[in-house]
């Protein structure tokens, strides 16, 4: 699921085919970006509500999106400046809709260009994700990579275990973001800080997100669903604990701003 410069470099030369998917904004990839890559934002579609068919057409959403490029035969690799929180949500939205050989470019173009790859300008279009008003998006998906809030509600705490990638300071409410309507945390909900994943603008070794990730009350044995403000560093985390060697894990895409937005869900302080 990962793949460092070097490695990705080679087997380019070699003739492997690559789609090289740039997330980050436009003016960034238009300006400085790995050859023939196609700028893809993914970090700003959001659904307004997690049930069973905003998660389907989410997914519809995506996969149209990736088929427009005519490249979905050859192995995406998604990358940005660094490894952050844009690249592992694009290759989650690949394994959701079961593109298990996605690629997250480990250190994304500050790696390439330490790998001693070159930088070309960016042409063509931005792909973005939109829905089209009218059309019938949804599609099947992965279901047990994505979380609802229902099933979020019905966590035991035991099998099913609540991640937060939030920051402390809106894990224990002291701060919330402007659009949501309430702070605080899903009850239950332990904190595994996204940034505690990444090093260096890279993932972590493996094992160092596994003593992370027990370090803070997770085990490889439960379904850990992760989820954040939006879901984009809930994918970060889901990303390292799948590199580590966990395999049940979901992203509840709708995380705390629909979780606030709903008053009759329970809200810990």
């Amino acid at each position: 699921m990962l793949i460092d410069a070097a490695e990705l470099r080679a087997r380019l030369a070699a003739g492997e085919r690559f789609t090289l998917l740039d997330a980050r904004d436009s003016d960034a990839w238009r300006t400085a970006t790995l050859p023939d890559a196609h700028a893809f934002n993914v970090y700003d579609y959001f659904i307004p509500d997690s049930t069973e068919q905003e998660i389907a057409a989410m997914a519809g959403v995506f996969e149209r999106a990736w088929q427009s490029l005519g490249t979905d035969s050859a192995t995406p690799v998604w990358f940005e400046e660094e490894t952050g929180m844009r690249s592992p949500r694009g290759a989650w939205f690949h394994w959701l809709i079961g593109r298990d050989d996605a690629l997250i470019l480990n250190g994304g173009v500050r790696a390439w260009q330490d790998a001693g790859g070159e930088l070309r300008p960016g042409r063509g279009e931005h792909t973005l994700l939109a829905p089209q008003p009218g059309a019938d998006n949804a599609v099947r998906f992965q279901r047990e990579r994505v979380a609802s809030r229902e099933e979020v509600l019905r966590a035991d705490g035991e099998r099913t275990v609540i991640l937060d990638a939030r920051r402390a300071s809106e894990h224990d409410g002291s701060f919330v973001h402007d659009c949501c309507a309430r702070a605080g945390r899903i009850p239950g909900s332990q904190l595994l800080f996204w940034e505690e994943v990444i090093a260096d603008g890279k993932f972590r070794p493996a094992a160092e997100i596994r003593a992370a990730a027990h370090k803070a009350g997770f085990s490889p044995h439960q379904r850990i669903i992760t989820y954040c403000h939006r879901g984009a560093r809930a994918a970060t985390v889901y990303a390292a604990l799948k590199h580590a060697g966990f395999r049940d894990l979901a992203v509840y895409v709708g995380s705390w701003h629909e979780w606030s937005e709903h008053q009759e869900l329970p809200v810990a302080p």
